[in-house]
């Protein structure tokens, strides 16, 4: 059955690839990327051609009128796409942050009318979304700082978030470097694991550790029913250097940094799994509110902890774990047994 799935991501964000990288690893795929189709369609024929950087300074009536024609066409193929197409992906903005005012970027008539089943929002790290902008017309036109763009980004989901809630659809916040083909999982059954570790005073060695134990932990459904298991890592996008930043642009940084992972990550997931990787590793107070957060918002939460004498605060979970084989045992079986109930209906 033909599935439609709306993919939003400010400029630079990386949803473009995202969408790409799906589209090669899948068959079946039909791809609508709103941007470049609102390009063209602010085109006249005879006329001087638009720079893209002025695209945003066309007179709101006019823009308005090329994003409801660039959307039109989209519902109209819809009908023969889902014959033809298992997917169809619609990689689009929900905002534009232009001359520091946010635009709408999209067509409520038609977001109506396209019966999305799923809306995706990607993020990534504010400095690598500004160099992307500084090699293309429009972002060296504004030239954000890192603080505009986590504004914009979260911005950006807000709005996702609330088409989804609107037609009451699934909706999730990923990181660029996500396998885009949970989606196809996350689709089916609302099975997400959001993985919590320490990651500031981390060794090396730990932080090894940590990837095999995240590694082992993406096997585990496949011996089920041969997916992946959809795993959100914070890691995927780091923390900013703090190096030649402005005090606007490093208390964003780490406000928005908390946000994404208590709000957008454990909230959205089904399962938080907490793992330090040896007793030697310091106890984490994001991992700590991570956990009490995953708690508080009715998900399972479990901790592998092989420390001896630990804090009952670190009870706050389902269950602690001494080391991972006990966790691994217990958790393969926990998915034979309740894997189908996260079905969606």
């Amino acid at each position: 059955m033909s599935k439609i799935i709306t993919v939003t991501g400010i400029s630079g964000s990386g949803s473009r690839e995202f969408c790409e990288k799906y589209s090669k690893n899948r068959s079946g795929v039909k791809t609508y990327y709103t941007g470049d189709m609102i390009y063209e369609n602010a085109q006249r024929k005879g006329q001087p051609r638009i720079p893209h950087s002025n695209i945003i300074n066309l007179h709101p009536f006019i823009l308005e009128d090329v994003i409801n024609r660039t959307f039109e066409k989209i519902y109209q193929n819809l009908e023969l796409d889902m014959k033809n197409y298992d997917r169809i992906i619609i990689d689009t903005h929900a905002q534009f942050f232009w001359n520091k005012v946010f635009y709408d970027v999209h067509s409520p008539e038609h977001l109506r009318k396209i019966p999305s089943d799923m809306f995706i929002t990607i993020i990534d790290k504010p400095s690598t979304i500004k160099e992307k902008q500084m090699k293309t017309e429009q972002g060296l036109s504004q030239n954000h700082d890192l603080a505009d763009l986590l504004y914009w980004q979260n911005v950006e989901a807000n709005i996702t978030s609330g088409w989804a809630r609107e037609y009451d659809k699934p909706n999730y916040i990923l990181p660029s470097k996500q396998n885009p083909l949970d989606m196809d999982s996350l689709l089916d059954n609302s099975f997400l694991v959001y993985s919590s570790f320490p990651m500031t005073d981390a060794s090396p060695e730990a932080t090894r550790k940590i990837n095999e134990f995240k590694k082992r932990l993406r096997e585990v459904r496949k011996k089920i029913d041969g997916r992946e298991t959809p795993i959100i890592d914070p890691a995927d996008i780091d923390i900013e250097s703090e190096e030649g930043l402005s005090q606007r642009e490093i208390d964003a940084i780490r406000w928005h940094t908390v946000h994404r992972d208590l709000n957008w990550y454990v909230r959205k997931s089904s399962h938080t799994i907490a793992f330090y990787p040896d007793d030697k590793t310091q106890l984490s107070k994001g991992v700590g509110d991570e956990c009490t957060r995953a708690m508080d918002v009715g998900r399972n939460v479990y901790v592998i902890c092989p420390r001896e004498n630990t804090s009952p605060f670190l009870d706050i979970a389902h269950k602690v774990f001494k080391d991972e084989e006990e966790f691994f045992n217990f958790f393969e079986e926990h998915l034979k047994n309740k894997l189908k109930s996260y079905e969606r209906n």
